[in-house]
């Protein structure tokens, strides 16, 4: 899954946690213009996600995703 941290309704990290109750072994990127210790410090210490910091370029996302896919 690729989300972004800040969105309406619902914000990243909410919507991981409702995911991974149904499929924890999911893997997610994160992107975002903000820095990621600075939602990170919310989360469980043994959270494992990806993050992508915007801007960032197409080349930039499919490494990102085969690295999630990878790993």
């Amino acid at each position: 899954m690729v989300s972004d941290v800040v969105m309406p309704e619902m914000d990243g990290p909410t919507l991981m946690a409702k995911l991974r109750l149904e499929r924890p072994d999911l893997k997610i990127i994160f992107i975002s213009g903000y820095a990621e210790d600075s939602f990170r410090r919310h989360l469980a210490e043994n959270e494992d996600f990806m993050f992508l910091q915007k801007p960032f370029d197409l080349k930039e996302l499919a490494a990102a995703v085969k690295a999630a896919l990878q790993g």
